[in-house]
């Protein structure tokens, strides 16, 4: 993303091209996953072997124009800052954010403010385990050149409950519904926790303990500036729950080699 930078000594006008930004959501306490998460926060919960973040962290990596990630932490920060320190990637910084978890849009807000951040985002949850091609999600926002886009991928009509359900018409959401009744829902296609964010989208998530879910992507939605972006992934897993936490183990053996 390009942006100009006035170079005052010599009154010229030059360029100065800044990475895009990712941003990973990571400051839950993962209750419904004690006695677990009283030891291991929940982003480093291992899934074959492998903790949950790296499944997030190597989706964003795909996306060649990330030169940073931060990742925003509350619970046991940290032990996730640590783990990060001690497991570098090559090619990009990351960095911890302590937030008040305040939920995807609080702490999305507090990030961007933290850090200043005036580029384009790709944010994630960092509790699901899934493969997605983000570069291919980056060139399908940029096409449509749409204010935010949303990574949604089929799911069985009787799970819609579970997530956020979309309503795509010409590659656009035109309805976001937030865990809606079965009967209710206007579709299967579900989030699958990635966004692409433009900086704009900042000014339609309010200050406090709020979720884009719930106040942002319906307003975009309004307006026609909200992409879906519909993929089928080879798995995407929840650990939310200590159920969720098994099975994803479970169905994960044979999928994944052996941690080395």
């Amino acid at each position: 993303m390009a942006k100009r930078k006035k170079n005052h000594g010599k009154g010229k006008t030059v360029k100065k091209f800044y990475g895009m930004k990712g941003v990973i959501l990571a400051a839950g306490k993962g209750t419904r996953l004690r006695p677990l998460t009283y030891g291991i926060p929940k982003p480093l919960l291992p899934v074959g072997g492998k903790p949950v973040i790296d499944f997030v962290i190597e989706n964003l990596l795909q996306c060649r124009e990330i030169d940073e990630i931060y990742v925003a932490v509350s619970h046991m920060a940290d032990v996730i800052e640590n783990y990060l320190v001690h497991t570098p990637r090559d090619h990009v910084k990351l960095e911890t954010i302590t937030t008040l978890g305040w939920e995807t849009g609080g702490d999305l807000r507090a990030v961007v403010v933290e850090k200043d951040i005036e580029e384009r985002m790709l944010v994630a949850y960092g509790d699901n385990v899934t493969n997605i091609d983000t570069q291919d999600m980056l060139e399908f926002h940029k096409k449509h050149n749409f204010l935010a886009t949303v990574a949604l991928f089929p799911v069985p009509w009787d799970e819609v409950e579970r997530f956020g359900v979309a309503k795509v018409e010409n590659n656009k959401i035109v309805l976001f519904q937030e865990k809606p009744r079965r009967s209710e829902a206007v579709s299967n296609l579900a989030n699958a926790g990635y966004y692409i964010l433009e900086p704009e989208v900042l000014k339609y998530i309010p200050y406090g303990k709020v979720k884009v879910e719930w106040s942002v992507f319906p307003e975009l939605a309004k307006i026609g500036k909200l992409g879906g972006y519909i993929y089928k992934p080879d798995y995407w897993l929840d650990i939310g729950t200590l159920h969720a936490y098994r099975s994803a183990n479970k169905m994960m053996e044979g999928i994944l080699p052996p941690p080395e």
